[in-house]
């Protein structure tokens, strides 16, 4: 499940850092070893956990277009090892094949993202700064380049793919069904998942729409393993969205710097 954002650039905007699944594709390769019996064992998932997260995965990708609000909290981690825990706000507006609208604002500041078929427009209203990289025409392909290329990727950004299912399954080891629970009035199926550096858990919707209710992600490889979680509300699946959402809104005097691409690292030598 991929959380996180960075705006890379060549005077870099301030930005919030999360995002387990960039920083993986983005780290150097690792010298080809044996692996020990653990790390090539078969995945283990219920039945029931697979499915419910599959059936999610249809009925989202399966959109034409979608609008939805999350609420947002993530840990940040002192030096001291202490936890801060952080607020913010999620809008999101998406429109098949070309059309991509995140808005995110909290307390450790706010970003714009838009996509429009032609290219990615990243935005820090706190500064008069901006920058914008041609991309493919279609979401699924333009998320790729931003992650592998660009090195970010918007929250959340897992739910905007064709294949949700896909875009998350390859990585779990473990997953299990838990029951059902109330999520701000929503009855809602929860399911837990682990991978190799994150433990997550998922409510869905039980129903008629099998849309995520909440999401919770430990990130227990890194220091104090702090958390994100997402609760999500106002999923609407016929919202008429008008394309100027998708153009940017930069005001006057705001100037274009460019996104600093990810240099592939040599590996060990």
């Amino acid at each position: 499940m991929r959380c996180g954002w960075v705006l890379a650039a060549s005077l870099v905007v301030p930005a919030l850092i999360w995002g387990h699944k960039a920083e993986a594709q983005n780290s150097p390769a690792a010298p080809t070893t044996t692996q020990s019996p653990a790390s090539t064992a078969a995945p283990v998932v219920s039945e029931q956990a697979d499915r419910l997260l599959k059936q999610m995965s249809a009925y989202v990708g399966s959109a034409t277009e979608f609008t939805f609000h999350a609420d947002i909290t993530f840990d940040q981690v002192l030096p001291s090892g202490q936890k801060l825990q952080y607020e913010a706000a999620e809008d999101v507006a998406l429109q098949r094949p070309g059309g991509l609208y995140v808005e995110w604002s909290g307390d450790l500041g706010d970003r714009q993202f838009w996509y429009n078929g032609k290219s990615v427009t990243l935005y820090d209203p706190a500064t008069p700064f901006y920058a914008v990289e041609t991309a493919p025409p279609d979401i699924d392909a333009m998320l790729e380049k931003v992650i592998k290329e660009l090195g970010f990727s918007p929250p959340l950004a897992d739910l905007f793919y064709r294949d949700p299912y896909h875009a998350t399954r390859g990585n779990i080891q473990f997953g299990i069904y838990l029951g059902a629970t109330d999520v701000n009035g929503r009855r809602c199926d929860s399911l837990a998942f682990v991978e190799k550096d994150i433990d997550w858990q998922i409510w869905i919707d039980t129903g008629p729409q099998l849309t995520p209710c909440k999401l919770v992600i430990t990130y227990k490889t890194q220091p104090s393993q702090p958390q994100f979680s997402a609760v999500f509300t106002d999923w609407n699946f016929d919202p008429r969205i008008a394309e100027p959402v998708f153009t940017p809104y930069l005001p006057p005097g705001t100037e274009e710097i460019p996104f600093a691409p990810v240099v592939a690292s040599a590996g060990p030598r």
